[in-house]
């Protein structure tokens, strides 16, 4: 493509909307139409504004009103199209993309965030990702010996979702519950291959060296795990001390 001013090539890597092989030429070029007259070309629009596929029109329709009213500059919305060009073109209008997708397609220049906005705008997107405590929760549960693994990453997802009879715990709770276990788990597991084989004297011995605040919260999480499962059948009796009335 040659400038419409001078008749230069336009220099090798420039953006696709770029007119002029020079700012001097874009302004020679502003002026004498101005002194002539002359009304200014259409500004370039991206390919995409236009093309066959209804969802991905509607998309680059959507980003360009994103772009005016959140303040994307036209880089910005340029390159958010691009991505969404890249995750749309050739699939079925009524395909939901997935953030996995987004992320492992989009390059780093059209700004995965932006794309995964537009998409979640028009209801095509997917969250397939899985939250980081669960991950978290499934990384740490299985560091545990074999016959406790099961029963605690049930229990700190019955924490984490909550169940019919029980709300939802925060993050930080099931953090210091699980901070509060594992030791005497790892205590546990020297002579115990089970969790059903905990006694009450094992729990006991295991919380004899704590006192105050750390023992009120240890007595806590223990009672909670215990609790659990006894409740879904993991162990036969319940070994957690009762609440001193």
């Amino acid at each position: 493509m040659n400038c419409p001013h001078c008749g230069k090539p336009i220099p090798p890597g420039s953006r696709r909307d770029r007119v002029y092989c020079s700012n001097n030429c874009s302004a020679l070029a502003s002026y004498y139409r101005r002194k002539n007259g002359v009304p200014a070309p259409p500004r370039w629009q991206h390919p995409a504004l236009d093309s066959a596929s209804p969802a991905l029109r509607a998309a680059a329709e959507l980003a360009t009103q994103l772009g005016g009213a959140n303040g994307w500059s036209r880089s910005t919305v340029r390159c958010a199209i691009d991505g969404l060009t890249l995750v749309l073109d050739s699939r079925p209008d009524s395909e939901r993309v997935t953030l996995t997708e987004i992320r492992a397609r989009t390059p780093r220049h059209s700004s995965a965030p932006r794309v995964a906005e537009v998409l979640a705008g028009l209801g095509m997107l997917e969250d397939d990702t899985v939250p980081a405590i669960r991950s978290w929760i499934d990384r740490r549960a299985g560091e545990l010996p074999q016959g406790f693994t099961a029963a605690v990453r049930d229990w700190l997802l019955v924490l984490l979702d909550g169940s019919a009879r029980s709300r939802p715990r925060s993050h930080t709770t099931i953090y210091v519950y699980f901070a509060e276990v594992r030791p005497l788990i790892g205590r546990w597991s020297a002579s115990r291959g089970h969790i059903r084989e905990v006694t009450t004297e094992d729990i006991r011995a295991g919380l004899d060296h704590l006192s105050g605040h750390p023992l009120r919260t240890a007595i806590s999480a223990v009672r909670s795990l215990f609790r659990f499962a006894k409740k879904h059948g993991l162990i036969f009796a319940n070994p957690a001390p009762a609440p001193e009335g």
